[in-house]
């Protein structure tokens, strides 16, 4: 059975005339789907040092077990099952992203790609995310809570919306989504909040700056931090003409439905809190590779990005990226589960072998290998990169550098 849910639309007396939000009366989102916009909750970063990889590694397998282990799904909805508010705050925050990001989506008939996070004013108060859409500029204030009320999150989006501080848009609102505490059986909903719209139109649509920065997002994941430095540094620079995802840079290739995605593997035995308790207790890699084996399993992922996206990005297609929109696509087999959104974001993860396509890009001795490289890094123990060189003095000689990777930041 899928982890499929459907949330009831309900719209807040300040919305409930308006035609504008009468299109939806509910919307379907699915686990990965949270995982997925829980991933775009963090900030697209400037520049990722080389012993960022380890935590990298770490952070998307983390994130996701997070989710699976605190979130459950039922036909009408979601309970958040975590018992500590530290991270019931975190799963709340991405439920609240993952709903209200959805339904914006849907409404607007806009890609998630097009949806970007507003950064913190120096002063004023400021809403989640904003998008552009025929001209015309919305800003969204996504909220998630357990609670059975909603009146002090409708009491903040309102005020938001009122701060003078705030530049004119066409049209602000917010979305709340309500869900359980575990063991409470009562119906999911999303609640609509907004004043008027402003009427008011832009001149400049930066669509496609967004679009770059909404794939940035993953790109920092599942693209090497070298080459993924050279993408971000010309796009925050405001020079186009030199952004480009090299896609001979990804770890792997995953094939679904006819179509290519360049993407980037991680596994639950490489979360560095388990690295981390396992490297003080034995010293061989294989016993600890064994141990974390046997006690988190055999769970991996693929995050991936579709070709033509890559291709559109490095020939400047603004119109082409602009258009582009796949059919969501999931689907479930013993072991393994696939979810591709509409922006070519696609996500698969594999248990206990169940996908065989990913078992064969990331096998069990790579996923030992960097088990391997982060406990040297743990314990400060780099090797030589022994790449041949390929200066023309010391051409074919290898590389003496010295790395916690498979190979230096110069052969890579």
């Amino acid at each position: 059975m899928y982890d499929v849910t459907t949330f009831q639309i309900e719209l807040d007396e300040t919305v409930k005339e308006n035609e504008f939000f009468q299109s939806l009366n509910c919307i379907t989102i699915c686990k990965p789907e949270i995982f997925k916009y829980a991933i775009m909750m963090w900030e697209v970063p400037t520049h990722i040092k080389e012993s960022d990889f380890n935590y990298l590694q770490s952070k998307i397998p983390g994130l996701e077990l997070l989710i699976s282990d605190h979130i459950r799904f039922y036909d009408n909805r979601i309970e958040n099952l975590s018992k500590d508010d530290r991270v019931k705050k975190i799963i709340s925050e991405a439920i609240g992203v993952g709903i209200g990001l959805k339904y914006s989506s849907e409404l607007l008939n806009a890609s998630p790609n097009k949806f970007k996070k507003i950064g913190a004013p120096e002063k004023g108060k400021y809403l989640d995310y904003s998008t552009i859409v025929d001209n015309k500029e919305f800003e969204i204030e996504t909220k998630g809570t357990v609670s059975k009320y909603y009146s002090t999150f409708k009491k903040d989006i309102l005020a938001k919306k009122n701060d003078c501080s705030l530049k004119v848009v066409y049209q602000r609102f917010g979305t709340i989504s309500m869900y359980n505490n575990a063991g409470e059986t009562s119906n999911s909903k999303c609640v609509i909040v907004d004043d008027p719209p402003s009427n008011s139109t832009i001149k400049v649509d930066d669509t496609f700056e967004t679009q770059l920065l909404s794939y940035a997002v993953f790109l920092s994941y599942i693209l090497d931090s070298k080459y993924y430095n050279k993408y971000i540094k010309p796009l925050k620079g405001n020079k186009r003409g030199k952004i480009r995802v090299n896609e001979k840079k990804f770890f792997g290739k995953y094939f679904l439905n006819g179509k290519q995605f360049y993407g980037e593997c991680f596994d639950y035995r490489l979360i560095r809190e388990n690295i981390v308790i396992s490297s003080f207790h034995e010293n061989a890699l294989g016993e600890i590779f064994d141990k974390v084996t046997k006690a988190k399993g055999q769970t991996k992922f693929f995050i991936g990005i579709e070709e033509s996206v890559i291709n559109s990005i490095n020939k400047r297609e603004v119109d082409i990226l602009k258009n582009y929109k796949l059919t969501n696509h999931l689907e479930e087999g013993e072991g393994y589960t696939r979810f591709l959104d509409q922006d070519g974001i696609l996500i698969v993860k594999s248990m206990a072998g169940g996908d065989l396509q990913l078992e064969k890009i990331f096998t069990e001795e790579e996923v030992k290998k960097r088990l391997g490289f982060h406990l040297s890094f743990l314990r400060g123990k780099p090797h030589k990169c022994n790449a041949p060189c390929k200066s023309r003095l010391i051409k074919g000689k290898p590389c003496d550098k010295l790395t916690y990777r498979r190979n230096c930041h110069f052969h890579r």
